[in-house]
């Protein structure tokens, strides 16, 4: 039984979601990373929790720290206390506001997504290039950030969700691709063809970036140069050059006939898309409808690239 001398005021809401991290990852160590804490405040806060309901909640394991009997129980009352609180938060009279980070493609994508999975949240919209995501992260204008590449190096404050995968693929005009003939293309092929290379401007510099295509920059034809594979797809829909990037981008384009999907000769390639979120901004309850919102949407927007 909870013990009759300890009141109700006694128990913090940080000890809670401390609780509730551990049970959510098995690990002190995780559970400290995402509160920001040391793990021995994490088990000061295990303490305190299972001192206010006089009782064994976890124990260590060979698997990590798993739930007693009694904290199966428990666990679930504590995470629909939780997650009044949250809700109370963001059903405040202006609502709750989140400003992201990510490049223009996954936004154009992808925002309508995490709208609709958290209706009462405000979300502001950064466009920011994918070299440029994990250097942000250290600014605290930042709450979310859609991450190319998985997301790794992020500061203590940050965790984050691998939602799906990100298939890269070839894209060419109807005309083009009928000159290019039938099935996949070699790349010695593809050499002889202008490519729509992404550039960035930094400090007054033209600043070539890398679209990760097998053929390195210096062994392709180089065409039109713009920062945003948006702007590359729509110059690629209008003339006989080749645009190389992600094909969740590229999902209209292919729908309407402007573009066609061209497969590379012994090659595919796809990289992880992560979910990162500052931890002390970011409610773990919204967090979790945005990771479920994202992969389902994922599944259906990056399919495998099927045989020409």
């Amino acid at each position: 039984m909870t013990d009759p001398t300890r009141d109700v005021a006694d128990l913090r809401v940080a000890d809670l979601l401390t609780f509730l991290a551990v049970v959510r990852s098995s690990s002190l160590t995780a559970a400290a990373r995402e509160r920001r804490v040391t793990p021995s405040q994490v088990s000061k806060a295990i303490t305190r929790v299972e001192a206010h309901f006089a009782r064994k909640l976890v124990e260590r394991g060979s698997r990590g720290v798993v739930l007693s009997e009694a904290g199966r129980l428990i666990v679930p009352a504590l995470e629909s206390v939780v997650g009044q609180l949250e809700s109370a938060r963001a059903t405040s009279p202006e609502g709750a506001e989140m400003t992201i980070g990510a490049p223009s493609y996954l936004q154009m994508s992808l925002l309508p997504v995490l709208s609709a999975a958290a209706p009462n949240v405000r979300l502001r919209a950064f466009e920011l290039p994918p070299s440029l995501l994990r250097a942000n992260a250290q600014d605290d204008g930042f709450d979310i950030l859609l991450l190319p590449g998985g997301g790794e190096h992020l500061p203590a404050s940050w965790v984050s969700d691998h939602v799906g995968e990100l298939r890269r693929g070839l894209f060419a005009s109807p005309l083009l691709r009928q000159r290019l003939g039938k099935g996949a293309v070699p790349l010695e092929r593809l050499a002889e063809v202008p490519f729509i290379i992404p550039i960035f401007r930094q400090q007054g510099r033209v600043v070539p970036l890398d679209d990760d295509f097998p053929l390195p920059r210096a062994q392709r034809k180089v065409g039109h140069q713009v920062q945003t594979f948006l702007v590359a797809l729509e110059l690629a829909a209008q003339t006989e050059q080749l645009a190389f990037g992600p094909a969740i981008a590229a999902q209209r384009h292919v729908a309407s006939g402007e573009l066609i999907e061209i497969p590379i000769e012994g090659y595919t390639a796809t990289e992880p898309l992560a979910l990162a979120c500052n931890v002390d901004r970011v409610a773990s309850r919204t967090r979790a409808s945005f990771c479920t919102a994202l992969r389902a949407a994922m599944n259906v927007m990056s399919p495998p690239l099927s045989p020409a």
